[in-house]
This record gives C-alpha cells, sequence and structure tokens, in this order.
C-alpha cells in the first residue's frame, strides 16, 4: 500500500487564515472541551441524517501500540509538516505531531456515524456544485460555512475547531462512505492546523498557512482525499470502524486527545453523550428522530442507560415528554408581547430525588448534584444549555424543566443565529436590535424569571388580582411534587364579606425558614411578612397546614388516619396565637409557624384572614 502524501496550504495572494486562526474559532466555549467536541460531532451527525432517519452513533476510544502504531505512522503519516514549537495550541500539554507518533502509544478517539450522508459533494472548494450538498469541503475545506439544514442542530464551521483543539497534534483523520453526483464512494483524509512557517519550494521561499493534508496529490498541485478501493483497504488496515454502500455515513478520528486514560474518561464520555441528547435518545423519541449511541472503551462494551432510568433525567425525560404532548402534565407557553408570538412551550417536573449511580460518575459530574434547571432547546431537541434556578432547601426534592423554541421559522431562527460557535447558549446581544433579538431577550427574562421563583413564586395576598399566598401553592423550598398543579393554590384569600382587600392588608408568600426535629419528628419552620395599615383590626389571621403530595394540596381534615400534619405554633412578632388564630389590630410584622412534616411528603400552609366575629 502507497502511504499518503502530504498537502501543505500556501499563502494565495490575496490572503488566506493562518492555521492558528483557525484554531481560535471556537472561542471560549461555556463547556469542557470534550463535552464540545461530542456536542459539535453528534450536532454535525443529526443534521447530516436524510429526513425520517434514526442516526447511529459509535463512541470509541482506543489505544495503538505495536503494529497498529506503525502502519499508522508508515502509511499515513509517513510524510510529516516542519517541526514546530510544542504547545502550537496554546495548551502546554500540546506536542508536536512527530514527537506524539514517535511515542509507544498513541490514543485514537473515534466518533463513527451511520444512516447519515456523509460528507457529500466535491471534494473542490472551487468548482460549482449546482443543487449538490458541501458537505465535504465544508467540513475538510472551508471556515465557517452558513447553515445548510433546516432547523438543524448546528452551523457547519467554526465548531469543527474543537475536533483540532482537542487533538495534542491538531491533527484529525476522516473516512467516509458517501455519494458525489448520486454515485457511492469512499474518502479518506487526513488534516493537521497548525502555524504558519516559511519554506523552500521549488527554489523559491514560501509562506504557508500551517493547514495540512494527507490524501493524494492531484494534477494541479493539490490534494484530493484517497478514494474506492484504497480508501477501504486503508481504512481496515487502520482498523477504523468497518462500513460499506449500505453503512453511510463518517468516521472523525482524533489523534492523540487531550484526555487521561482510565475510569473517569470512561465516565465522561457517557456523561456527555447522556447530558447533551438525551432527548433524542428517551424510549419514546419517535425512530426518525431517535440517536442509537454505542460507546466501547479500550474494546469494552459500555452500557449507556435510558434517560427515563437514570436520574436526574428521568425529570427532564418527563417534562419533555409533556411538551410534545405526550404527558399529562402542565405545559406553559411563553409568549412575547411587543410583537405578539408564541416563543415556545414550558414544562417543569418535579419529585423526590432519586438515587444516583455514584460509580458510573465522575466527580463533579452535573448529574450528581439536585437537579433545579430548565434544559434550552431549538425544536432538532438538542440541548443548548441548562438554565439554573434556585434549587429546593430539602435535598430530597429537586425539578427539573424543558423549555423548546417554537417551530415557526423566523422565531426558531432567531434562537439559532444567538449561538455561538460551539452552541452552547443564547446570546441575544450577538444581534442588532428588532424582532429577532426581542423574541429571545423576551423568551429568556420569562425563563429566568420562572427558574428563579419555581420553589417560591413571588405572591401577593389580599390584592384583587385570584392570587393566594398559599405556601401549598409552591410547597416553598421544601418540594414541589411529580406534576405541576393549579397556579390559584388551595384557595384564595378573602375578607370581611368575602370582598377581597384592595393592598391596604397584604402578607408575602410564605417562605421556608428551616428544619428541626421536635420529638423526634421533622417541623418545618415558615415565615411570611403582613402589611397591616390598621383599617380592619378585626380581622383574625389562620394558618393551614396542607400536605402537598402527587401536585395536589390536601388539607388536615382529608389526610387519611396513619398520616397526620399538625400546626404546632404561629406567632405575630411576639405574639402567639390561641385556638382561634391571632386577632391583628394595628400590628404588622414578622408572621412565622411550624408544622409537624410526615415523612416522604411536602408540607405547605395557607394563611386566610376572617372577621373577628365569624371566629
Amino acid at each position: 500500500m502507497i502511504p499518503l502524501d502530504l498537502h501543505s496550504e500556501k499563502f494565495a495572494r490575496t490572503g488566506n487564515m493562518a492555521g492558528e486562526g483557525f484554531r481560535r474559532l471556537l472561542g471560549r466555549p461555556a463547556l469542557g472541551l470534550l463535552q464540545t467536541v461530542i456536542r459539535e460531532a453528534l450536532q454535525n451527525s443529526v443534521d447530516a441524517a436524510p429526513k425520517g432517519n434514526g442516526v447511529e452513533i459509535l463512541l470509541r476510544f482506543r489505544t495503538l501500540e505495536g503494529e497498529e502504531l506503525v502502519r499508522l505512522r508508515d502509511l499515513f503519516f509517513q510524510a510529516l509538516p516542519p517541526k514546530e514549537a510544542d504547545a502550537a495550541n496554546g495548551d502546554e500539554q500540546s506536542a508536536n505531531l512527530r514527537d506524539i507518533l514517535q511515542e509507544d502509544q498513541v490514543s485514537l478517539l473515534e466518533i463513527a456515524d451511520f444512516n447519515t450522508l456523509g460528507l457529500a459533494g466535491p471534494t473542490r472548494a472551487d468548482v460549482a456544485a449546482g443543487d449538490q450538498r458541501l458537505d465535504f469541503v465544508n467540513f475538510l475545506r472551508n471556515i465557517g460555512a452558513a447553515r445548510d439544514t433546516h432547523h438543524g442542530g448546528g452551523t457547519y464551521g467554526y465548531g469543527k475547531t474543537s475536533l483540532y483543539a482537542l487533538s495534542r497534534a491538531s491533527t484529525i483523520i476522516t473516512d467516509t462512505q458517501t455519494t458525489c453526483d448520486g454515485i457511492p464512494v469512499r474518502r479518506v483524509m487526513g488534516c493537521h492546523l497548525g502555524d504558519a512557517f516559511e519554506a523552500d519550494t521549488d527554489g523559491e521561499r514560501g509562506r504557508f498557512t500551517g493547514r495540512h493534508w494527507w490524501g493524494r496529490h492531484d494534477a494541479e498541485g493539490g490534494v484530493e482525499p484517497l478514494e474506492g478501493a484504497e480508501a477501504v483497504a486503508l481504512s481496515e488496515t487502520l482498523g477504523l470502524p468497518p462500513r460499506d454502500e449500505s453503512r453511510t455515513g463518517t468516521t472523525i478520528a482524533i489523534v492523540a486527545p487531550h484526555v487521561d486514560r482510565g475510569e473517569d474518561l470512561r465516565a465522561e464520555l457517557m456523561e456527555s453523550v447522556l447530558w447533551n441528547f438525551w432527548p433524542r435518545m428517551c424510549g419514546f423519541t419517535p425512530a426518525e428522530r431517535k440517536i442509537n449511541v454505542r460507546l466501547v472503551f479500550e474494546g469494552e462494551q459500555v452500557e449507556i442507560p435510558a434517560p427515563e432510568d437514570y436520574p436526574p433525567l428521568d425529570l427532564y425525560a418527563a417534562a419533555l415528554r409533556n411538551v410534545r404532548g405526550q404527558g399529562k402534565g402542565e405545559v406553559t407557553t411563553i409568549r412575547g408581547g411587543r410583537p405578539i408570538a408564541d416563543l415556545g412551550l414550558l414544562s417543569i417536573v418535579r419529585g423526590l430525588r432519586a438515587s444516583r449511580n455514584l460509580m458510573a460518575l465522575r466527580d463533579g459530574s452535573p448529574m450528581r448534584e439536585q437537579a433545579h434547571s430548565i434544559a434550552l432547546m431549538r425544536p432538532v431537541e438538542l440541548v443548548v444549555r441548562y438554565l439554573p434556578g434556585e434549587a429546593f432547601v430539602d435535598p430530597h426534592f429537586e425539578w427539573a424543566g424543558v423549555f423548546i423554541c417554537s417551530e415557526e421559522d423566523e422565531i426558531e431562527k432567531a434562537f439559532a443565529v444567538t449561538e455561538p460557535p460551539a452552541h452552547d447558549d443564547w446570546i441575544p446581544d450577538m444581534l442588532p436590535k428588532g424582532r429577532a433579538k426581542t423574541y429571545v431577550n423576551v423568551a429568556l427574562r420569562e425563563l429566568k424569571l420562572t427558574a428563579a421563583t419555581y420553589v417560591q413564586p413571588k405572591a401577593a395576598f389580599g390584592t384583587n388580582e385570584d392570587r393566594g399566598p398559599s405556601i401549598a401553592r409552591t410547597a416553598a423550598k421544601l418540594g414541589r411534587l411529580l406534576s405541576r398543579s393549579s397556579g390559584r393554590g388551595p384557595g384564595r384569600p378573602t375578607s370581611p364579606g368575602g370582598v377581597a382587600s384592595k393592598k391596604k392588608i397584604t402578607i408575602s408568600a410564605p417562605r421556608f425558614a428551616g428544619l428541626e426535629y421536635r420529638e423526634g419528628q421533622r417541623v418545618a419552620k415558615f415565615e411570611a411578612e403582613l402589611i397591616n395599615d390598621g383599617s380592619q383590626p378585626d380581622l383574625v389571621l389562620h394558618a393551614s397546614p396542607q400536605l402537598v403530595l402527587d401536585g395536589s394540596f390536601t388539607s388536615v381534615d382529608d389526610l387519611p388516619g396513619d398520616i397526620r400534619i399538625n400546626l404546632v405554633d404561629l406567632f405575630l412578632n411576639d405574639k402567639i396565637a390561641g385556638s382561634n388564630g391571632i386577632r391583628i389590630g394595628n400590628t404588622q410584622g414578622m408572621v412565622s409557624c411550624r408544622v409537624t412534616m410526615p415523612d416522604d411528603a411536602a408540607v405547605g400552609i395557607r394563611f386566610s384572614f376572617e372577621e373577628e366575629d365569624s371566629v
């Protein structure tokens, strides 16, 4: 087998982007580099799937040594670029490709997709393609190509630099089974991003960009990928994932990735897949949208659990089911007022915090933590990021939400164009003033407010608005269990004659103030602020304990005999209530009470007012 040829890109008279400039295009992702790579690669795989096709992914980490490593050196990398300074990509752990290939072991991180279109189309960026796809040149030649997939997950270009950044040698190998002009073709090519340099060629001194490709020299001084039977033979010799014309798709092999071999890497690979792609991996995901991921680590198959069975993703999956219209939980439409538009759908699900499989999760994994975030997505249903909110104070409870922006083209595009190269955020400041910026700003404002107040919504008592102060509506910070309930809570405030007060006497939404133990039983303490202008001194304040379970609020009178909730005490400042509550008179200030709390359930409190004569 003839070794591959090396082609080093010269600067054109009109200029080019140097390799080091290309590497910087990724910016500063909010996520770690490995997670960014997994996101970018799998997003591209999803975008490359024909409509109606599910995608199969093989994620494989292996270490080459002995004869396998010799074949990589002699057949693929026999010709090498000029030696560069170490840490070419700005990382002190980086090394020169020449030095890496001389090590006793070289690792490969391979990301292979099947049932996709592969890197289709022409191999030259200067060839008019007509209606053909430009996947090959956009991935291996061009920089920052515009999104060409309707409602796709990414923009084919800048984010791919993460693949090179993860390599200690800034080098990748691609193997694709695809089509060109409707004809099946197999292609193998390598690419390296180095630093710009000067060198003598054909007796002349020239400047080179630092971008290098391995393939076959063409007659015009360029390089083409290895194709056909030669490509198949080289792929098999290097042990890349097998494929044929019925298994179209692409393998990307990252040479010498910046990772530590070991159990933490195995856990991080699994976590990166689940944390970012669980919406497309659920059992209830339609087959034509599903991603089936296999993980092989040093020859061993690693089981990836179903998201519905893997806390805290079970709560996120339940929320997604609601948004898709397949669940029974509440779904809220996030709306914009000017211009009027439905911006997307939101569902939040809460529950008891289930135990985690800590053996499968690395230290620092977000899945170890108490869930309290909203997963933000576009209709492609790939997680953009998690918007954190306030967590329940009681660690036994957690909540998770899903927001998917509208499928309406103008709105979906507005969200898409606010994503940075790594597609890991929505940044409306990237847009000029206009409708698109307003859509994203309004949605994020409403989502941030919901996330911040879900545990303890801001609510006033005794207003003309039909809202009550009951902590049973929010279960304070103790927990809101399973499915969202009516926004009115268990009751509404009243005043003499049944007419709501007009903000003359108000009490804030109760807040959870702590847990204590009393005679061996948990007791929850709640606090609220009473504002009293003295206009109705004969009003009596009452506190009614409530059980919060399965999204419902149950008074103490309706509880089964084996569950007991008792009001321990009720204070207005230093004044303690009697059996008939507290007459408020002209007093205002801090209201506090304590409620006994059964195991595995949340309690709330409902405040109400009655006239003294009716007590």
